[in-house]
């Protein structure tokens, strides 16, 4: 008889218990806002600033050639309630990084971030970042180190995924 009431006390002790982490689970659409993934990026943060969505983008072929210029795609997020701006960015791949618009020409890099804000850099269209004169062939599918510096936030290293192929390389029919 004892057990049978032990058993009767502790199945609403571990109905409950499951009841209450089913309560507590995270909404995941909360968590994708909070912290976006995509298969071919990376997200990293220092002080109140989010890098979300970094990569480089893919190459034509097997990789990036020596020499080249090479975009770097990324979303910075303010979660701070003052503005900051992104005022360099730096990698031992290329001899230097600078900011465009489009295929607008070179331009120093200072890019505020609002408060509470975002500053999107991600499509070759509009404004984002660019690898210029890369010391070295960057094979797609790997990652690179990059040090992006802030005014008031510091700075932070990534190691920022560089996609794989940018086309197929299927080889078509010989007839």
């Amino acid at each position: 008889m004892r057990r049978v009431v032990r058993i009767s006390r502790a199945i609403p002790v571990a109905v409950g218990l499951v009841l209450l982490g089913a309560c507590t689970t995270a909404n995941p659409v909360d968590a994708r806002i909070t912290n976006p993934v995509r298969q071919n990026s990376v997200n990293a943060s220092v002080g109140n600033i989010r890098l979300l969505a970094t990569r480089v983008e893919a190459p034509d072929d097997i990789q990036h050639l020596k020499n080249g210029n090479v975009g770097l795609f990324t979303t910075l997020a303010n979660d701070g309630t003052s503005a900051d701006r992104l005022v360099g960015v730096s990698t031992v791949y290329a001899r230097q990084v600078v900011y465009r618009v489009g295929e607008g020409a070179e331009a120093p890099i200072a890019v505020t971030i609002p408060a509470k804000g975002v500053a999107s850099m991600q499509y070759p269209g509009g404004p984002h970042l660019e690898l210029v004169d890369l010391k070295v062939d960057v094979n797609g599918s790997r990652f690179i180190p990059v040090t992006f510096r802030f005014e008031n936030n510091g700075s932070l290293t990534v190691n920022v995924f560089v996609e794989g192929f940018g086309f197929p390389t299927v080889s078509p029919p010989t007839s």
